[in-house]
């Protein structure tokens, strides 16, 4: 698959909760307007969707509707959760680059080596 369909997707609560029922592999940027850091954070998160196996769904959802931040226990953001086989196995909260969200993903999937 191209490195198209692995590209963030903004989506709302129930498709997210569609999504993490589902089994797979989801990387979720928790955000929000208003949040600074988000705006930097959206920019990493889109890079490394590019780079992720197609099998790996990156997806956005805002905080805006509380009942996000309230089920998924967000309280500082931007925030990523991993998912994996319908349940959280990581979350990383603050800004982070791309290094530090590879160390956690890397157990969990496989990412071509450059060169």
């Amino acid at each position: 698959m191209s490195a198209a369909a692995a590209r963030a997707q903004e989506v709302g609560l129930e498709d997210l909760r569609q999504c993490i029922a589902s089994g797979g592999l989801v990387l979720v940027e928790f955000w929000a307007p208003w949040c600074v850091q988000c705006g930097p954070m959206a920019a990493v998160v889109e890079r490394l969707a590019q780079q992720l196996p197609a099998e790996v769904a990156v997806l956005k959802v805002s905080v805006e509707d509380e009942r996000v931040a309230e089920e998924f226990g967000i309280m500082t953001l931007p925030a990523l959760q991993l998912f994996a086989e319908g349940g959280a196995t990581a979350q990383l909260t603050g800004f982070h680059g791309p290094a530090a969200i590879m160390e956690v993903l890397r157990p969990y999937i496989r990412v071509a080596s450059p060169g």
